[in-house]
């Protein structure tokens, strides 16, 4: 089950600051790598994920729609994040759980730490965006990547790891 960290954002004339991981918070995390990615407004990204990696997940710009699944527990959860909510929201992603996220504005900035390495799209599982099972109910879907697009369903990753 994903978790949701709340940080307090000190607004002023010239901006914002605030905390994106602390360690006081989880203390039980160890992180390695961080990752960004840029989407414009309706791509989809995911659904991904491996046995081992936590994923540390916040919006830096814009707005996302984070679907998450639980593939030992079969529990679909959501999340939007929003840059520009008074409090900035944090998610924790287990292993084991697939995720994909949709941009819904006309920009936004997905950061994410790992607990592993990143090694590339074939050390992850990879899943159909728009799997039936996990019925993510993406709205318009502007672009998509060939391995989000051919990727197989839920079923086939579950029967490959039994």
């Amino acid at each position: 089950m994903i978790r949701l960290f709340h940080f307090d954002k000190y607004q002023e004339k010239r901006g914002c600051a605030y905390t994106f991981f602390d360690q006081r918070e989880m203390p039980e995390m160890s992180f390695v790598q961080d990752k960004v990615s840029v989407s414009n407004h309706g791509v989809v990204r995911g659904f991904h994920g491996d046995n081992k990696t936590w994923k540390l997940i916040t919006c830096l710009y814009g707005s996302f729609r984070l679907v998450t699944y639980d593939v030992d527990n079969n529990l679909r959860q959501e999340v939007v994040l929003k840059s520009e909510d008074e409090r900035q929201t944090c998610v924790l992603v287990p292993p084991r759980h697939l995720n994909g996220h949709q941009c819904l504005t006309g920009k936004c900035i997905f950061l994410y730490k790992w607990s592993d390495y990143y090694e590339g799209p074939d050390a992850q599982w990879s899943v159909n965006y728009n799997d039936k099972t996990i019925d993510p109910q993406w709205n318009y879907v502007s672009e998509l990547s060939e391995r989000d697009l051919n990727a197989g369903t839920l079923k086939e990753l579950k029967d490959s790891l039994k």
